[in-house]
């Protein structure tokens, strides 16, 4: 016989129409899926399986999943490198972030938020504070008026009288 048998069942996904209830497939034949409504086909991965010279269907990763939009943009801290490059996040996705200069990271735990089930991204913890900029010196013939020396403060100038 040489040929594949009906299509095998891949998650989240199908194979066109006219396919679907055939039982056989000649050895090259070419079956590309498309994934249901509400799932997204990962860049990197193939959505086509193959009759095999050896009468089995070439063997087919799950393609189809939920994505999250891009993660959240914070004032504190910044996505790492590697996941800011990514141009998909599924569901269960981790992100790592780092603190942004003029921060500094004020623990051990993780900066990090993750895709959820319901298409959301989890709530990163705010572990990066402000550094100081250390208490400012008085210029001759003035003072600094302050009361705040962390990262964006502003402090004012006032001279002294003559």
């Amino acid at each position: 016989a040489g040929d594949c048998g009906p299509l095998p069942n891949i998650t989240h996904a199908e194979p066109p129409e006219d396919t679907k209830h055939r039982e056989s497939f000649s050895v090259g034949s070419k079956v590309m899926y498309r994934c249901l409504t509400g799932y997204v086909k990962h860049p990197l991965l193939s959505d086509t399986i193959q009759c095999l010279t050896n009468s089995q269907w070439s063997n087919l990763q799950e393609f189809c999943g939920r994505d999250c939009s891009d993660p959240p943009h914070l004032q504190f801290a910044t996505i790492s490198r590697e996941d800011e490059i990514r141009n998909f996040y599924a569901v269960n996705t981790t992100v790592r972030y780092i603190c942004r200069p003029g921060y500094k990271h004020t623990t051990d735990q993780l900066l990090t938020s993750t895709c959820l089930d319901n298409l959301t991204w989890s709530e990163v913890p705010e572990l990066c504070q402000k550094k100081s900029c250390g208490i400012p010196t008085n210029p001759e013939h003035g003072k600094v008026v302050t009361n705040d020396y962390l990262f964006l403060a502003r402090a004012h100038v006032v001279c002294n009288r003559g």
